[in-house]
């Protein structure tokens, strides 16, 4: 009989710290993502639906915490997705 696959409890639901790169670029620089369980392709994108469901459950803690220089423009998930 197979042995079935445990999930690791440490891991937690990927957070705000995880999904920083993806909500300011679209792309998650430091493959912080994978670690937290959400798979991304080549370049390091989620799945759109994922991110999306990730900004309305996070966004607008990201928006309050958010410094970014006027003269890089919006966040990638604000342009995205919209308001938090």
């Amino acid at each position: 009989m197979p042995v079935r696959k445990r999930r690791d409890r440490r891991k937690q639901a990927a957070g705000l710290e995880e999904w920083w790169d993806v909500f300011e670029t679209e792309f998650d620089f430091l493959g912080d993502l994978p670690d937290a369980g959400v798979e991304t392709d080549a370049y390091g994108r989620p799945d759109r639906e994922v991110a999306r469901k990730a900004w309305q459950r996070l966004g607008a803690e990201f928006m309050r915490t958010l410094q970014r220089h006027p003269a890089l423009g919006p966040p990638w998930a604000l342009t995205t997705f919209g308001p938090p």
